[in-house]
């Protein structure tokens, strides 16, 4: 361990890293195993398991002052170099340990969405391009942002119990087309005073909502050959496997859409107009949560979507049930109504 100890090779941290997968890159450019490195530190808890055993990838390491400068001597890169690319590394749990024990290089493992929000793989040869090494990465990526356009990939969750880390999107140029487009709608968000996770974690609830009810439209062509496309070409007999593992990302450019139509101002002001503009400044200002769905609609197939009946929106600072949002967007050549 010798010379890991002295740091003698570098490993480039990538923004957003998780710290425990850093530690993985720097045991490989050892040429040791990740159990092995790891032992440069005394841990209170263990890594989270998934139930066959094997440990999560998204199992997170929070070290305290000691283990931080154990870390950086062992990657050959300044503490402040790690506090800029690794959201959990400046992270403080008392639950590690301090006072007489602060020389000690310690940490404790916390699951990734406790800490920093939820984790996904790395694209590989974007990993490699940046460090110089083809290995598994897991970066705090948010679901807005797991389309590798570079690259044509899905950066899957690493909370799941899969072999798979991406899905391939050659044979889906809306996927690419769509995260382009979420820039802007995030812009806008942001111009509008709304935070883009709310405005996307709304929207990704009603695609989802439709993607659940899908089963029992008959006219859907959409999804069911986007589906087959990220499965490789055809799902098969793991259709229901399939439909876990690419559902966010099947329904990725459906969540885009819909959250553009939430701050488009002729959305606003039909729902500013649908309160009866009683009490409320014009405008969206912050999108709290959905309510009630309403089933039994066109599917994003056709040319009318299932659609929210209501919507629990924040303008002065105080929620209120506004009655359907009447709006369209544009999608694959098709317009998607909001009722």
């Amino acid at each position: 361990m010798r010379a890991v100890e002295t740091g003698a090779l570098r490993t480039v941290p990538l923004a957003g890293e998780l710290t425990s997968s850093l530690i993985g890159r720097a045991a490989a450019r050892y040429g040791l195993a990740a159990a092995d490195v790891l032992r440069l530190w005394t841990c209170r808890s263990s890594p989270a398991r998934h139930e066959g055993g094997g440990v999560r990838a998204d199992a997170e390491l929070l070290l305290n002052e000691a283990g931080r400068r154990v870390l950086a001597g062992l990657c050959g890169v300044e503490p402040a170099v790690l506090a800029r690319a690794l959201p959990a590394f400046t992270v403080e749990d008392p639950g590690i340990g301090g006072g007489g024990e602060a020389s000690v290089a310690r940490g404790r493992w916390r699951a990734a969405s406790a800490v920093a929000g939820p984790a996904a793989f790395g694209c590989r040869l974007c990993t490699a391009r940046r460090t110089g090494q083809a290995v598994r990465a897991v970066r705090f990526v948010p679901r807005w942002q797991r389309v590798c356009i570079r690259h044509g990939r899905w950066l899957l969750d690493a909370d799941a119990d899969q072999p798979l880390e991406h899905l391939a999107l050659q044979q889906l140029p809306e996927m690419v087309a769509a995260q382009r487009r979420w820039a802007g709608v995030a812009r806008r968000a942001v111009s509008a005073g709304v935070e883009p996770e709310q405005v996307f974690a709304l929207a990704h609830a009603v695609a989802a909502h439709w993607w659940d009810e899908a089963l029992s439209w008959e006219r859907e062509e959409i999804w069911p050959r986007r589906l087959h496309r990220l499965a490789g070409g055809n799902a098969g007999a793991e259709l229901a496997w399939w439909r876990i593992v690419g559902r966010d990302a099947a329904i990725f450019p459906e969540a885009v859409a819909v959250a553009g139509m939430l701050l488009d101002p002729a959305t606003a002001d039909l729902l500013w107009k649908s309160s009866g503009g009683r009490g409320h400044a014009r405008g969206v200002r912050t999108i709290r949560s959905a309510t009630s769905w309403e089933s039994g609609w066109d599917g994003p197939g056709w040319g009318r979507c299932s659609r929210p009946t209501t919507a629990v929106c924040c303008t002065t600072g105080r929620a209120r049930s506004y009655a359907p949002a009447v709006g369209a967007v544009r999608r694959d050549g098709r317009t998607i109504r909001g009722i």
